[in-house]
């Protein structure tokens, strides 16, 4: 019973909720440095549609680095992918359009922006409240904090990329 009304919530239009989920790996073998991947998602959702997803990884073998935030209204969404490669330098800004044209990008922004104040309030739980990064993750994006060493290196190979896409629903 419990987990109906868990699984009907997700999708009334007219309940907060947030769910979060998280998982990370560790090993080590002899000498080898350890191997750590991390994976977390969450979603907060809000009358009238609205809904913001978190995801982010973190992968020490592959040496990928990956976080993609979505702002959603019913069926619209603008959805931010960053990754960034610490064996490469690589970096990669994806935007994904669904059911809008990137034109619309800034004023459905702006309305994500205005839905959302409706539910911050002056108390300190408040739903959709300005989400924290994991702790990390927003940092390991944004390459070395360091101004020295292999930062200039990798913004002399230019490996900045940035694509979008629109998709939208049938």
């Amino acid at each position: 019973e419990m987990h109906k009304t868990f699984e009907n919530m997700s999708t009334d239009s007219n309940s907060h909720s947030f769910s979060s989920s998280s998982v990370m790996t560790y090993s080590k073998v002899g000498n080898e440095p350890p191997k750590v991947f991390q994976a977390v998602s969450s979603t907060r959702r809000a009358p009238g549609g609205i809904k913001e997803t978190h995801q982010a990884v973190k992968d020490s073998e592959s040496g990928l680095q990956k976080m993609t935030i979505g702002h959603h209204i019913k069926d619209k969404g603008h959805v931010v992918e960053k990754k960034y490669n610490k064996r490469t330098g690589e970096k990669e800004l994806n935007q994904d359009f669904q059911n809008m044209d990137e034109s619309e990008a800034q004023s459905f922004d702006d309305e994500w922006q205005q839905e959302v104040s409706r539910f911050q309030s002056s108390h300190p739980t408040s739903c959709l409240r300005k989400p924290q990064s994991p702790v990390g993750f927003q940092a390991a994006l944004m390459g070395p904090e360091h101004p020295h060493g292999n930062q200039k290196k990798i913004e002399a190979q230019g490996k900045d990329k940035t694509k979008s896409s629109k998709r939208t629903s049938q």
